[in-house]
């Protein structure tokens, strides 16, 4: 009786090959602008209410507009290292600056409109999450202290987001297309951020953004206000700056001549 074999299964080499791949991905550009120490105290005050702000994002540093010394970008860096400012490069300096000293110096970046719709033709468009977008422009409205005007007034999303369920602390709803209604309660250290109007059927012990992209006509509505931070269309007030009168209660917040105003609905 003859045995029959079973054919050996083909050895496969191991690669010894590391496999490269040149691709493009949309960051975040923070551009401090002079004098440096009254921009240092913006961001310092966004930091205290919304500390959550810079949480898990990569930051690239733009300093063409300063005109900084190489030893005081060191200190500009290490500054923002130490407000939990996650630098993954820097740009604006000359390239011969390269150093470990220093984060890696990019060139040749391009600026990605809010409203910039994603290229065609594939997974590999350069664009923004809706998150990244909605968070960092609010960011990037507040430290900019309302200095440049909107030249146009963005389209909004028919559509609304609605949240059925109270939002917990540590949450993040973010809508930049449109108004967000929430059924519930924003517990404080929840943020809320929406391209249009916010509604919340509940209390706000946590932060809300109206109008991320810049969008003037957006409101925040709620029925009971203990926020942290309201902010419409780039301008934000602070638990601190809410007036007594209206801590509480129901109200409607607008933003009127650059400034929030809070009127009480009952």
């Amino acid at each position: 009786m003859t045995a029959q074999l079973e054919p050996s299964p083909p050895l496969t080499q191991p690669s010894t090959h590391i496999r490269f791949r040149g691709r493009s991905f949309p960051v975040l550009a923070l551009e401090p602008d002079a004098p440096i120490a009254g921009w240092f105290e913006r961001l310092d005050a966004c930091l205290e209410h919304s500390p959550a702000f810079f949480s898990r994002k990569a930051i690239v540093i733009d300093v063409t507009k300063l005109g900084l010394d190489r030893e005081t970008v060191g200190e500009l860096v290490e500054q923002l290292s130490g407000r939990g400012v996650r630098i993954m490069g820097l740009t604006g300096v000359d390239p011969s600056w390269a150093c470990d000293d220093l984060p890696p110096i990019l060139t040749n970046g391009r600026s990605i409109l809010a409203e910039e719709a994603p290229a065609e033709g594939g997974e590999d468009a350069p664009s923004l999450t809706p998150s990244e977008r909605a968070a960092f422009d609010e960011i990037a409205q507040a430290l900019a202290g309302g200095a440049e005007e909107q030249t146009h007034e963005p389209e909004r999303s028919a559509a609304p987001l609605i949240v059925d369920t109270a939002v917990r602390s540590g949450q993040s709803i973010f809508h930049p297309d449109g108004d967000v209604i929430v059924i519930g309660s924003v517990s404080s250290g929840a943020d809320i951020v929406a391209g249009g109007s916010v509604h919340v059927y509940g209390t706000v012990r946590g932060r809300i953004m109206a109008g991320a992209y810049g969008d003037s006509r957006a409101r925040i509505f709620c029925r009971r206000l203990e926020a942290e931070l309201l902010a419409v269309g780039g301008f934000y007030m602070t638990a601190d700056e809410i007036r007594d009168d209206v801590r509480g209660r129901a109200v409607h917040a607008r933003l009127e001549d650059e400034t929030i105003k809070i009127t009480k609905l009952d």
